[in-house]
């Protein structure tokens, strides 16, 4: 298994140059109660990312993703630190109130193989995002955040799926705008 923290950053890192790269003349006002445009992204994440949870592979997203007829924004692979290969491609999408990114990220090595699916979109309030995605994902209370330098929270639940998943809420505010990213991982260990 990949270090968790190794993990974490480096797949933490692509959402900010991704989430920042959306035009500001792509991006939709959302003139409806906060509460739909968080409803809206917490499903495509369920849709697009927890649905496939009996299938979980890179490959299934990027197939998925080519089928929606999502943008194609980004495709890199290579040599990672620690002796890994990371894999990493973005998509650009729209939602009915809105765009959105979705990420999809694998790091193999020799301690296993990490997969995860996110979905990153502006939303008018973090918090209350926060909330609705606890509430329709029947996730445990929110667990102290993780603080970063540039002002954002990250959530973890482990096992929030099963064993070796972990859900991630990340909230930002790159160029004053709020922004979210759902993001759900899975981990697993080489076969003995």
């Amino acid at each position: 298994m990949i270090p968790e923290p190794m993990q974490r950053k480096l797949f933490g890192l692509g959402v900010f140059v991704f989430a920042s790269a959306i035009s500001q003349t792509a991006i939709a006002r959302d003139t409806r109660p906060h509460l739909n445009r968080a409803q809206s992204v917490i499903n495509a994440f369920q849709v697009i990312c927890q649905l496939e949870l009996s299938n979980f592979t890179f490959e299934r997203f990027d197939q998925k993703a080519t089928a929606m007829g999502m943008q194609l924004q980004s495709n890199d692979s290579g040599p990672s630190a620690g002796n890994t290969v990371t894999r990493s491609k973005s998509w650009a999408g729209a939602l009915t109130d809105g765009p959105f990114i979705l990420l999809l990220d694998e790091m193999t090595g020799a301690k296993g193989k990490t997969t995860s699916c996110a979905i990153v979109a502006d939303v008018p309030d973090r918090d209350a995002f926060r909330a609705e995605a606890i509430r329709t994902m029947k996730l445990p209370v929110a667990p102290a955040p993780e603080l970063r330098n540039n002002g954002s929270r990250s959530y973890f639940w482990d096992g929030a799926f099963g064993a070796g998943t972990t859900v991630l809420d990340r909230d930002f505010a790159p160029n004053g705008k709020p922004g979210v990213m759902l993001k759900l991982l899975v981990s697993e260990r080489p076969a003995v």
